[in-house]
């Protein structure tokens, strides 16, 4: 398994208003990172059919962090019920 930072468009904050999440992914490969971005909760797909900026492979201590950091940001971690 491979480690991969996506930066990923993200709505639900009032009518054409976004925001940039990072997330951190285990992938195979990068088109699955990719996808796992695009699938994501929350990701704005309208025009561009797709939510996701940035796709780039890095470490697991990288991984790591990220997915420590994930848990810390409310934005992730709030519940739209």
């Amino acid at each position: 398994m491979n480690y991969y930072k996506v930066l990923i468009s993200c709505g639900h904050l009032g009518n054409s208003k976004e925001i940039t999440v990072t997330r951190y992914f285990k992938a195979k490969n990068i088109i699955e990172a990719f996808e796992s971005g695009n699938r994501m909760p929350r990701a704005k797909r309208k025009h561009s059919h797709t939510s996701v900026l940035l796709v780039k492979p890095i470490d697991e201590t990288s991984y790591i962090d990220g997915k420590f950091q994930e848990r810390t940001n409310s934005y992730l971690t709030i519940n739209l019920g």
